[in-house]
């Protein structure tokens, strides 16, 4: 429903009174379907002007043959939206099967979580460690039509591999020929060497297994679905790739699914995994690859010292090395083994507590609680705060700590961060946001305007298979990840738990902006945006859900598919 709000014109607000639903709601969403002859009515827990609208989770037809509202099911409405000339007509017959096999797979996958952890509150009593929050993600995008979908995945991979169950798992270990191995690497990273650390306590074992060979690590999955590849089953078949089984220290999906962690490892790894979640396949690129080395060279080289005075509180995950296996001896590199290796601060020894956005911002099943409120009202207690005095005052940590340092890498080092929820953890101390960690060097591009100084401490940055774009067209792609998918959806869940309102939020937002832009930044491009723009470009997810787009490798415009949505921060100036 929020991301049809935010994509089709379709709907409309109303008050609850004029439908005969008035039960509990003053609101209520409307969508008006003359191809059915119809309209279908949301009732609303919380109506809001930032993007995230609270819903109190029933939906009532209402047609001309029937005087009162009948109940219906989400998927009825769905049905019926897809019969809408206006959105038939952006897609395809299968492209709208699709979207209905998807979204159902998704409902039930959260249906069936919400029973078996639905009633998971870690934050309650305290801050989790990493991984802990990680699991505390468990419904997927917030604004998002198929939030849970993934395509090839069983309910009992889900169960064993997704991040939202916590389950631990081990590695599927390979040996294989030194003529089909294929890495690289940042200078001063031995890839073999880096291998060997996660090998734990069966390092002895499997290098015995491998006699000689370079050990490779699988995810387990991947794994199995790549034996069935003929080009895989060559290798095998040829005797350069050997499977050794199971092995090493237990790992745990992250909210992205693909990258997995162990606190027994000083790298996180990040796999290819044949299938679709959400918008993309999740296949990893060579060029990502490259990518990620290329800006691991920047941030952790010459510019670091700078990067680090401005923006004290922000470390950015490196991604320094990658491996993957070759179609034969000197073969072309096959994408669907390529693994990249990231840096783990969160390790056994006193890991720093932290907390992914995605997971803090998530409501609570039929509620409208949070994690973050359960955090906020776990601080209050601990400080014997008044709620809205310690949900104000967070707020304010989160912008000084977690959101002022995107803004100052975009606007004095050109530095554009795919900052959206699942990127962005938050460190935690007791309670308070400390400290802001990023993950995605691969995914991570340049504001054009700034490539001069850039290459000052990296000549290659800016080349092929960089991701290169104006200041304008970057503070879009800004505005919506940091704000639109990170400050809103904040705000959100604090007001909507009724901490504190949007609006008194908005203006704490809105004098950071102001202040930043006070400083006269480098580039002012995406301040100037969001403190004057009427609107705001907002990634049209229903869309791309809708014409089954594979947004990795499909899309070569990103804002292409971006829609307008009313910016709560712009203040019209007097006539």
């Amino acid at each position: 429903m929020n991301s049809l709000v935010r994509e089709w014109k379709g709907c409309r607000f109303d008050r609850a009174e004029c439908y005969g639903i008035s039960a509990g709601a003053k609101e209520v969403l409307v969508l008006d379907l003359p191809a059915t002859g119809a309209v279908v009515v949301a009732p609303l827990r919380h109506r809001s002007c930032v993007g995230y609208h609270g819903f109190d989770g029933r939906i009532w037809l209402l047609t001309d043959g029937k005087p009162d509202p009948v109940e219906i099911e989400l998927f009825d409405v769905l049905a019926m939206l897809l019969r809408e000339e206006d959105i038939r007509g952006r897609s395809s017959s299968a492209g709208r099967l699709n979207l209905q096999r998807r979204a159902a797979a998704s409902v039930a996958a959260i249906a069936q979580t919400a029973a078996i952890r639905g009633s998971a509150r870690p934050f309650a009593g305290g801050v989790s460690d990493f991984i802990e929050a990680e699991s505390a993600l468990r419904f997927g995008h917030a604004v998002h039509p198929t939030p849970m979908s993934r395509d090839e995945f069983s309910e009992e991979d889900s169960r064993r591999f997704g991040h939202e169950y916590g389950s631990a798992f081990q590695l599927r270990w390979w040996a294989v020929h030194p003529d089909v191995f294929a890495c690289g690497s940042v200078e001063a990273h031995d890839v073999r060497e880096m291998v060997q650390g996660l090998t734990g306590e069966d390092a002895v074992s499997l290098v015995r297994k491998a006699e000689g060979s370079q050990l490779f690590p699988m995810h387990p999955w991947q794994a199995s679905r790549l034996m069935l590849v003929p080009a895989m089953q060559g290798l095998f078949a040829a005797g350069l790739v050997r499977d050794l089984g199971l092995g090493g220290p237990s790992w745990r999906a992250t909210t992205s699914l693909r990258t997995i962690h162990s606190a027994d490892s000083a790298w996180m790894l990040k796999f290819s995994l044949d299938l679709k979640l959400t918008n993309s396949r999740r296949v990893i690129e060579r060029r990502e690859c490259d990518r990620g080395l290329s800006v691991h060279r920047l941030v952790k080289g010459t510019l670091s010292g700078k990067l680090r005075d401005v923006c004290p509180t922000l470390t950015v995950l490196g991604e320094p090395a990658w491996m993957a296996l070759r179609d034969g001896p000197g073969g072309a590199v096959l994408t669907s083994t390529i693994v990249s290796f990231r840096e783990n601060p969160f390790v056994r020894d006193s890991p720093p507590k932290a907390a992914v956005l995605g997971a803090l911002c998530e409501r609570h099943p039929g509620k409208a609680e949070s994690h973050l409120s359960d955090l906020v009202r776990f601080v209050a207690k601990q400080e014997g705060l008044e709620l809205s005095v310690v949900a104000e005052c967070w707020f304010e940590r989160f912008l000084d700590t977690v959101i002022e340092p995107f803004f100052l890498a975009f606007s004095e080092f050109g530095l554009l961060f795919g900052a959206h929820q699942q990127n962005v953890v938050v460190g935690l101390n007791d309670g308070w946001p400390s400290h802001l960690y990023f993950r995605d060097c691969q995914g991570t591009g340049y504001v054009r305007e700034f490539l001069p100084m850039l290459r000052e401490h990296l000549p290659s940055a800016g080349g092929k298979g960089d991701h290169v774009f104006d200041a304008d067209a970057a503070a879009r792609l800004f505005g919506y990840y940091l704000v639109i998918n990170g400050v809103f959806a904040v705000i959100s869940a604090l007001a909507d738990a009724g901490l504190s309102s949007e609006e008194a939020l908005l203006a704490r937002f809105r004098l950071l902006l102001e202040r930043l832009a006070a400083r006269t930044p480098a580039n002012p491009a995406c301040l100037d945006y969001l403190l004057n723009s009427p609107t705001l470009g907002s990634k049209g997810n229903f869309l791309f859900s809708l014409k089954n787009t594979n947004e990795n490798t499909e899309v070569t415009d990103p804002l292409a598919g971006y829609v307008p949505m009313s910016n709560p921060l712009f203040t019209r100036k007097p006539a």
